[in-house]
């Protein structure tokens, strides 16, 4: 299993955490993103907002980056100020 954490608005509508089960050793970003926006339209609605970046280590990661189990995989959405 690997844990996919959420920040901001995202943890207030999913939650901190969801545990998702990749099928092999590595995905990429844009997949990890997919196999969660296939759980459910409300996922799929939040994660398709051009504003929500992924994070990998804590470091922001681009969709083609290959993330391993163990790493960590968060999603946030930039915000803006006023």
């Amino acid at each position: 299993m690997m844990e996919i954490l959420f920040f901001g608005r995202l943890g207030e509508q999913f939650g901190r955490k969801v545990e998702i089960d990749p099928p092999g050793e590595s995905w990429t970003v844009a997949e990890i993103r997919e196999a969660l926006c296939r759980r459910s339209e409300l996922f799929r609605e939040a994660l398709s907002k051009p504003g929500v970046r992924a994070c990998v280590d804590q470091v922001m990661a681009p969709d083609h980056l290959p993330v391993r189990r163990g790493q960590e995989v968060a999603f946030i959405p930039l915000l803006s100020g006023g």
